[in-house]
C-alpha cells in the first residue's frame, strides 16, 4: 500500500542520512588536508624516475669496472710471471757464477703472488740449502748481490753504487764478484767503495780516499 510505501522510503532516507553524518565525520577526522599532495606526488614520480635512470647508469658503469679490474688483474699477473721467470732464471745463473752452488727465488703463494713474499733460496758450494734469514754474512752478500744483478740483467739501471759489499767475501769470492762487476759494467756504471785488492786491481778508474793530518781527507790518483 501507499502507506507502506512511505514508510520504507522514509527508513531508507534516514538510513542514507546517517551514512552521510558519519561520512562526513570521517571527511572531518581527516582535515587538514593537503590540497598540493597531488603535485607533490607528481615532483616525487619524476624524481624517482630520474634516481632510477641514474642508478641504471651507475650499475653499468660498476659491472664495466669489474670487467676493467679483472683484465687487469690478469694481465697483472702475467705482467709479474714474466718478469719473476726470467729473473729468476737470471738469479740462477749468476749465483752459479758467484758462489759455484745453485740458488733459485721462491714465491710465498704462486697462486697469488701479491699477497705473499719472495724468499732467495740458496745452496752454497759444499753446504746445504738455506734461506737468506739463516746465511752467514758472506752468503748473505753474495746472495743478495746476485739477485741485484739478475735484476739488473732484467731492466738494467744506468747506475750502481755498492759500499764494501765485498766486505764479509773471502779472496775467492771477492775475485768472482770482480769479474762479474766487470762484465756487468759493459750495461750500466758501477762505483764500487772497497777495501779489497782484487775488487782495485779490476776496476777501470781508482781513486784513493785517506785521512791526511788533522781532521781533513786527501783524494788520491792510484796507478793499477
Amino acid at each position: 500500500s501507499v502507506t507502506q510505501s512511505v514508510a520504507t522510503y522514509a527508513a531508507q532516507l534516514e538510513q542514507l542520512q546517517n551514512q552521510i553524518r558519519s561520512a562526513q565525520k570521517r571527511l572531518q577526522a581527516m582535515e587538514p588536508v593537503n590540497m598540493l599532495a597531488l603535485e607533490e606526488y607528481n615532483r616525487t614520480q619524476t624524481r624517482l624516475q630520474e634516481l632510477s635512470e641514474k642508478l641504471a647508469t651507475l650499475e653499468a658503469e660498476r659491472t664495466e669496472l669489474l670487467v676493467r679490474i679483472e683484465n687487469f688483474t690478469t694481465l697483472r699477473f702475467r705482467a709479474f710471471k714474466e718478469a719473476f721467470d726470467a729473473i729468476n732464471e737470471n738469479f740462477q745463473t749468476i749465483f752459479a757464477e758467484l758462489s759455484e752452488g745453485d740458488g733459485y727465488l721462491q714465491l710465498d703463494d704462486p697462486d697469488d703472488p701479491f699477497n705473499g713474499g719472495l724468499n732467495l733460496v740458496a745452496h752454497p758450494k759444499g753446504k746445504p740449502v738455506q734461506r737468506l734469514a739463516s746465511m752467514s754474512g758472506g752468503e748473505k752478500s753474495l746472495t743478495a748481490l746476485s739477485f741485484i744483478f739478475a735484476l739488473q740483467r732484467y731492466r738494467p739501471s744506468p747506475f750502481y753504487a755498492f759500499d764494501e759489499v765485498d766486505m764479509f767475501l773471502d779472496g775467492a769470492n771477492v775475485e768472482r764478484l770482480a769479474k762479474m762487476i766487470k762484465q756487468q759494467a759493459k750495461l750500466a756504471q758501477f762505483i764500487v767503495v772497497s777495501l779489497r785488492r782484487p775488487m782495485i786491481e779490476s776496476s777501470d778508474r781508482a781513486i784513493g780516499v785517506t785521512q791526511a793530518r788533522g781532521a781533513y781527507t786527501q783524494v788520491l790518483g792510484l796507478k793499477l
